[in-house]
C-alpha cells in the first residue's frame, strides 16, 4: 500500500510512535510518507531514526490555532493528496487530524482516514473549561464526515465513543521496540534510584514530582528526570535535589531508564505513555497518577501502583524502596506481561489490517 503519515507533535512519545509505524510499514514493502512538522522538542538527527525508505514531506504546523498558518498547511496536504494519490491516509494528534480530515475530505479520501488522537486535547488540564470544552466541539466535528478514530488506550477509546461519537473507532495499542529496551541493571550502589522520562511540561506535572521527591529525600533516595524542557521547571527541579539530565539520544535515555530502581509517572492526563511501556518491558515497576493512559498501562499491586493522591504515591513508594524483593517481583511481572503486548509487530499486525479494510 501507498501510506501517508501526518505528524504535526513530532517529539516525545508521538515521535516514538510514528517513527515505529513508519518503519515497520516500510520494512514490510509498503510505499511510506511521512508529512511533519518540527517542533523544539523533534530530535535534531530525526531522520536517522527513520527507515531509508520513508520518504519525508516537512509542512510547518503548529499547536496552537493560527488561521494563516493552518490554511497554509491545509493547502499544502490537499497539494500532497493530489500528488501522491496514498490509499490510506494516517494522521497523528489532534491538528494535524483537524487539517488531515479537511484536506482528505476536500480530496474525496475521507474513507481511506485514520486519526490518531494520542492525548485527547478537551482532556488538557492547562486551559480553560470553555477552552476544553471548544477542542471537544472541535473533535466532533471533524469526526462527522468519516474516517476512523484511533484509540491508543481503552480508556482513550471510552472516552472518544462518549465525547466525540464518531462513525468509526477501533482500539490499538501503543507499542515499543521490545529489543531496543533495554533490562533493568543492578547498580550496585545499595541506593534506591526513582525517576521519570519525558519534556518538563505542564501535563508530566513537574511540582508534583518536586513534592513527592522532597517528601522522600531523607530517606536517602535519588531522584532523576530524564529529559530537557521548560527552563525555569529544569532549575526549581534541580533545587529540590532532582537530578535533570537533559535531553539525550534515545539509546542514551534508554540506557538511563534501565538503571532505574523506580519509574515515577506523576503526568495531569495521558493517551498511553511511551516512557511507562518501556519502563514496565524494562522490568521496573511503576508508580503513577490515577489518570487514563496511566491506569492502562500499570496493573494495580502488580506491576506498580496507581495512586489518587500525593500522599498515597509517597506511601507507596516509601514501601517499595523499603522492599526490594517486591520491586524484584514487580518489575518481573511487569516484563512478562509487556514483552507479548506492547510489542510492535502485534501492533503493526493489527494496523495493518486496520488499513487493508479502509485503502481507498
Amino acid at each position: 500500500m501507498r501510506v501517508l503519515q501526518v505528524c504535526e507533535s513530532f517529539g516525545g512519545g508521538n515521535f516514538s510512535s510514528v517513527t515505529q509505524i513508519c518503519n515497520g510499514l516500510a520494512r514490510r514493502g509498503h510505499e511510506v510518507h511521512l508529512a511533519y512538522s518540527r517542533r523544539p522538542e523533534t530530535p535534531a538527527d530525526f531522520s536517522s531514526a527513520l527507515d531509508a525508505a520513508v520518504i519525508l514531506h516537512e509542512i510547518r504546523m503548529t499547536r496552537a490555532i493560527s488561521p494563516w498558518i493552518d490554511l497554509r498547511a491545509l493547502m499544502a496536504l490537499i497539494a500532497l493528496l493530489r500528488v501522491l494519490d496514498p490509499q490510506v491516509i494516517h494522521l497523528h494528534s489532534s491538528k494535524a487530524g483537524f487539517l488531515g480530515r479537511a484536506a482528505a475530505l476536500v480530496s474525496g479520501r475521507i474513507r481511506s482516514v485514520l486519526y490518531s488522537p494520542r492525548g485527547l486535547s478537551f482532556l488538557q488540564q492547562d486551559v480553560s473549561p470553555r477552552r476544553r470544552k471548544f477542542f471537544r466541539w472541535l473533535e466532533w466535528l471533524a469526526a462527522r464526515p468519516g474516517g476512523t478514530v484511533v484509540a491508543c488506550s481503552k480508556g482513550e477509546l471510552d472516552q472518544i465513543r462518549r465525547s466525540i461519537r464518531p462513525k468509526d473507532a477501533l482500539l490499538i495499542e501503543n507499542a515499543v521496540d521490545v529489543g531496543m529496551v533495554r533490562r533493568k541493571v543492578d547498580r550496585g550502589d545499595g541506593r534506591v534510584r526513582i525517576g521519570t522520562a519525558g519534556r518538563i511540561s505542564f501535563p508530566r506535572n513537574p511540582g508534583h514530582f518536586m513534592r513527592v521527591a522532597q517528601k522522600l529525600a531523607h530517606r536517602g533516595v535519588e531522584f532523576v528526570w530524564i529529559g530537557g524542557g521548560d527552563g525555569a521547571d529544569a532549575m526549581e527541579l534541580a533545587r529540590c535535589g532532582v537530578q535533570v539530565t537533559g535531553w539525550l539520544t534515545r539509546a542514551d535515555a534508554l540506557e538511563r531508564l534501565s538503571q532505574l530502581d523506580i519509574y515515577l509517572q506523576t503526568s495531569l492526563w495521558e493517551g498511553m505513555p511511551m516512557a511507562v511501556i518501556e519502563a514496565q518491558v524494562a522490568g521496573i515497576p511503576a508508580v503513577v497518577t490515577d489518570v487514563l493512559g496511566n491506569r492502562d498501562v500499570v496493573i494495580n499491586a502488580e506491576t506498580g501502583f496507581i495512586c489518587g493522591t500525593i500522599q498515597e504515591m509517597v506511601d507507596r513508594l516509601a514501601a517499595l524502596v523499603a522492599d526490594a524483593g517486591a520491586r524484584e517481583r514487580m518489575g518481573a511481572r511487569a516484563r512478562e506481561l509487556a514483552l507479548g503486548r506492547f510489542s510492535v509487530d502485534r501492533m503493526l499486525e493489527e494496523l495493518i489490517s486496520a488499513y487493508a479494510l479502509r485503502a481507498a
